[in-house]
């Protein structure tokens, strides 16, 4: 477990370098970050032998929030995100996840019917770029390229890193989880739908403080109240494009052959 801290950490730190850097587009941060994911997962696995990422995989979908402007409605204003990742599966169950995400998130008070939010009127747009590491769980034991085991439902979890327009706040720290299938109909070709939740560590990815409460709008407190104790969320459900470059264990397994 201390290996695999010391290794996210010093990815953190080379992506918070990235985003010192000026005039970067947000595709060009993602190439960046992705390069960076690649190297040093290379640079671990020869050090630790057996261990070696098999699957490059591409991810596009759409993204929303949940904050003080929307605290629990699904899928409001939802936005286009985009990304990378780097699997490793350990055997047909775990797998691990290394994952790259620009996701950009807007909101406005002006959307809801509200006399709260009416008075408020605030607004906001926020361009984040998320990397992540991840264990998976396959409820079914995924064989690539196998007539009977090419399918699974899975889980998914793991510490993160968000960058982004956090006032006075910076980099952030973040928690994915949520769920998916997987398809494998060949030994080089992955296909993933996912639904995961970022729960973040700050109320800032709406730029709106936790508001003070006003008797005079009465039962329309929650909307003077910072969604799920004073923090913001985010969500990105998708697909994930994912292609063989190196060979798994799993694979090699008779047991499970």
């Amino acid at each position: 477990m201390g290996n695999f801290l010391s290794f996210f950490n010093y990815c953190g730190c080379k992506v918070s370098s990235i985003f010192a850097a000026k005039n970067i587009s947000a595709l060009k941060r993602i190439v960046a970050i992705l390069i960076i994911m690649v190297m040093s997962v290379r640079a671990y696995a020869q050090q630790h032998r057996n261990y070696q990422f098999d699957e490059i995989g591409l991810a596009v979908g759409t993204c929303y929030y949940n904050g003080e402007i929307c605290p629990v409605k699904p899928f409001y204003n939802p936005q286009i995100a985009f990304g990378a990742n780097i699997r490793h599966g350990f055997n047909p169950r775990l797998a691990l996840s290394f994952e790259a995400l620009r996701l950009k998130f807007e909101g406005s008070d002006a959307d809801f019917d509200n006399p709260y939010q009416n008075a408020r009127n605030a607004k906001f747009e926020n361009e984040v770029v998320e990397l992540s590491l991840q264990m998976e769980f396959n409820f079914l034991p995924l064989i690539k390229g196998s007539k009977t085991n090419f399918v699974s439902p899975y889980i998914a979890a793991g510490p993160g890193l968000a960058v982004g327009s956090f006032p006075h706040e910076g980099l952030q720290f973040c928690i994915p989880f949520g769920l998916g299938v997987k398809i494998s109909p060949t030994q080089k070709f992955t296909v993933s739908f996912e639904w995961k939740y970022r729960k973040l560590f700050t109320d800032m990815l709406d730029h709106i403080d936790d508001d003070l409460y006003d008797p005079q709008y009465g039962v329309e407190y929650t909307k003077q109240r910072s969604f799920l104790g004073n923090t913001d969320m985010y969500s990105f459900l998708g697909v994930v494009l994912a292609f063989q470059v190196g060979s798994t264990q799993s694979q090699k397994c008779g047991a499970y052959m």
